[in-house]
């Protein structure tokens, strides 16, 4: 049971690790949070969640959803890792 969550953990990291170069795009992070940007026509939300998580669970905390904003066309998200 631990291996197979070892194995779900590192492939996790590896799809974060992949999406690096593509949205959402990272505007700053910390191990306090991070702040994402994405289109809603070409990515979900979801997406930014999941990437939020796994920055927050890189450092050993949970992550919070503290806003989605509007800016232009593309959508902000901010979070909150505790």
């Amino acid at each position: 049971m631990l291996a197979l969550t070892v194995r779900a953990a590192g492939v996790a990291v590896l799809l974060a690790l992949g999406a690096c170069n593509g949205p959402p795009w990272t505007l700053s992070q910390s191990a306090n949070g991070i702040d994402l940007r994405w289109y809603s026509d070409d990515t979900p939300s979801s997406a930014a969640d999941t990437v939020a998580r796994a920055h927050c669970q890189s450092h050993g905390k949970n992550a919070e959803l503290i806003a989605y904003e509007q800016d232009g066309s593309a959508q902000l998200g901010r979070y909150r890792c505790r």
